[in-house]
């Protein structure tokens, strides 16, 4: 008999557990239930001693025999105080999470954080994710499909917020790519986000680059789009010598269907 299957009968023979809650502890451990000359001596020693009747816990879905848990008796004493399911431990198992100490359980159980959601998670890619990480993702309900997508995107140097904040803002991995391939290495994460949400396209940024807009804010890049600024007439503008123009005059040059030609005509006409 193992020591820990001892401390449990030890503790029923005292009167300190009843038979309900010993085969509870003793399912924990992932051991066979009680046996009837077990529970007959724990019951005879307690009713020597003249234990008074204690209440039975809830009964539990038993662990099973498969493996053993090896928590210490104050561990499964606190894991029944705090309702864990042995069929959650069974399940967190099943899904290759053995190394997780108590108070991790605990915190998962607590948030019904579905052991499943663990192995999608390790298929995706994630396997050092901390506990809090793993409880932030279930709680943003962050699709583990859309982790996989980012993966064979090549994008793989995130952190749970911005995977969170993606997930939140709909924003295609497709996006980030198109991001990267337009060689817009300089935009900050609240960038991309602010920028997918008002359908800029990476390229039209990298247009705008390419035509002598170098150093445009976010908004400005926004503003620019709504007012359909085509980057060939900024291109237009500079080779007219119209170089230092804000985004304003940029715009209402265009509104107003000014021709660059006309505007280098000038310039020719005052030299």
């Amino acid at each position: 008999m193992n020591e820990e299957r001892t401390m449990v009968l030890e503790m029923l023979a005292a009167g300190k557990i009843t038979i309900e809650q010993a085969n509870q502890l003793i399912e924990v451990l992932g051991e066979p239930s009680l046996s009837t000359a077990e529970q007959w001596a724990g019951q005879r020693q307690r009713e020597e001693r003249g234990t008074p009747h204690l209440e039975p816990l809830e009964p539990v879905e038993p662990l099973g025999h498969r493996r053993r848990t090896n928590f210490t008796f104050d561990q499964m004493i606190e894991l029944s105080e705090h309702e864990v399911d042995p069929s959650y431990l069974r399940s967190l198992r099943d899904a290759g999470l053995t190394d997780l100490t108590v108070d991790e359980i605990i915190e998962l159980s607590e948030h019904e954080v579905d052991p499943s959601y663990f192995a999608k998670l390790r298929e995706a890619g994630l396997h050092d994710l901390s506990v809090d990480q793993i409880i932030e993702l279930s709680e943003h309900e962050v699709d583990p499909s859309y982790l996989i997508k980012l993966r064979e995107a090549g994008i793989s140097d995130l952190t749970v917020d911005q995977l969170v904040e993606l997930s939140e803002h709909d924003i295609k991995p497709g996006y980030l790519i198109k991001v990267r391939q337009a060689g817009l290495t300089d935009l900050d994460f609240d960038a991309i986000v602010e920028l997918s949400e008002h359908e800029i396209k990476p390229s039209y940024i990298s247009r705008l680059r390419e035509a002598g807009l170098y150093n445009l804010s976010v908004e400005e890049v926004i503003e620019l789009n709504e007012h359909d600024i085509k980057p060939s007439y900024v291109k237009a503008l500079h080779d007219a010598g119209m170089e230092d123009l804000t985004v304003d005059q940029l715009i209402e040059l265009s509104e107003r269907e000014v021709d660059p030609s006309y505007l280098k005509a000038l310039q020719g006409g005052a030299n």
